[in-house]
């Protein structure tokens, strides 16, 4: 089956891996695209979805609730407090895992600042590969929009996260990754120990776990086709001060990647 979707042109076979994404919600009601949601879960029947709900005090859960209803591929996850989108994702990607046997959980901002055809995307371009990183270069052929000020923090950021773990990966800040099952117990089972550097946290659990040459042949940085940079983010741009000290805390716990 051929799906042509923007920039998106490939192959997506429905016979393939059932695969489970998992969107953290907080107050995402003005921006929650449940057109393109909808239109996407009637084409790709072997993706499942658990929406997570983060304590929203909007009508979120409202939404979420009326997608789910008689939906059998969706979950709704609703924390009544506002835990964080790394705690978010972490009790929904285990909630997928007590769900269904799938053989790839993901997770994506509920923003869709990455369409959600990036999930099948990645996947197709996965190369056989366990963990599969979203990375956001901008190139010919591509479609990447983002905010001046925060990719260039992001590039700073990226350097620093470079120098003190000796973690080789462009864009490790990406809300766009999936992972092979096998890897979920140790990337997911314990809370994190930063707020908005979860991605990098799971980057090295897993290092920490397989050592960085196995790390290496089962993990790839793939480059978007689309990501358009939306606004309302829930990261103050004052976070930019309190970044190199919980880069040091993850040194700290998990050591260098090489």
């Amino acid at each position: 089956m051929i799906i042509a979707n923007n920039n998106y042109h490939y192959c997506w076979y429905m016979e393939m891996e059932q695969i489970c994404v998992v969107i953290p919600f907080y107050n995402e009601s003005a921006r929650f695209d449940t057109d393109a949601f909808s239109r996407f879960y009637a084409v790709y029947t072997t993706i499942y979805f658990c929406l997570v709900n983060d304590g929203s005090i909007d009508n979120t859960i409202d939404i979420l609730n009326n997608l789910g209803e008689n939906a059998t591929r969706i979950k709704v996850l609703n924390l009544e407090q506002n835990v964080g989108k790394a705690e978010a994702v972490r009790q929904g990607i285990i909630e997928a895992q007590g769900w269904q046997s799938f053989d790839y959980v993901a997770y994506l901002d509920a923003d869709f600042s990455a369409p959600l055809e990036t999930i099948p995307y990645l996947l197709q371009n996965r190369r056989n590969a366990l963990f599969i990183l979203g990375s956001r270069v901008l190139m010919l052929g591509s479609n990447i929009q983002r905010n001046a000020f925060r990719h260039y923090v992001g590039r700073i950021f990226a350097t620093l996260a470079s120098e003190m773990l000796n973690l080789p990966v462009y864009d490790s800040q990406c809300g766009a990754k999936v992972f092979h099952v096998s890897l979920i117990e140790k990337a997911f089972s314990n809370p994190f120990i930063t707020t908005w550097l979860f991605d990098l946290e799971i980057i090295m659990r897993i290092v920490n776990h397989l050592g960085w040459e196995k790390f290496k042949s089962i993990s790839i940085e793939i480059p978007l086709k689309k990501w358009i940079e939306k606004g309302g983010s829930k990261v103050k741009l004052s976070y930019i001060f309190h970044l190199p000290f919980d880069l040091i805390k993850i040194r700290r716990k998990y050591g260098k990647a090489i």
